[in-house]
């Protein structure tokens, strides 16, 4: 089976990446370089978007989504992150995760398929605070 294919009879936890520049493109083909072809993920700049644009923008990628899903932003606070909560108010199961980056949108691609929207969440923010390491010193 292909590792970016659903597996059958199970829901896929769909998900937009809404970054700064063109930090969103640039990780997810980061994260095709080490998991292989990704179907199923939208990425979205914040460029040329005043807040009102891009919360429109947000709100029109997400609006399809029929049992929720993952609005992946760069960091809290910025622009992505508020307008992507602004968007996500009222949709049922859109969450909103920030700071994400590479380990946690490959531990998303590994465990999208039969999950909720609000448990991968917090899988993912577990995965980002532990991918976030201090090493000193001569590697153990």
């Amino acid at each position: 089976m292909n590792a970016g294919a659903p597996s059958r009879g199970a829901e896929r936890v769909p998900a937009l990446l809404v970054m700064h520049a063109d930090l969103a493109a640039a990780l997810l083909r980061a994260a095709a370089a080490v998991y292989g072809p990704i179907e199923g993920v939208e990425t979205l700049s914040n460029s040329g978007h005043s807040r009102e644009t891009l919360e429109d923008a947000i709100v029109d990628r997400v609006g399809h989504w029929t049992h929720g899903g993952l609005v992946l932003t760069d960091f809290w606070g910025g622009s992505c992150h508020t307008c992507g909560i602004r968007a996500a108010r009222g949709r049922g199961e859109v969450v909103v995760v920030t700071g994400v980056n590479l380990p946690m949108l490959l531990d998303y691609l590994h465990n999208r398929d039969g999950a909720e929207a609000a448990g991968l969440a917090e899988r993912l923010l577990r995965k980002g605070q532990d991918s976030v390491r201090v090493q000193r010193g001569q590697p153990a």
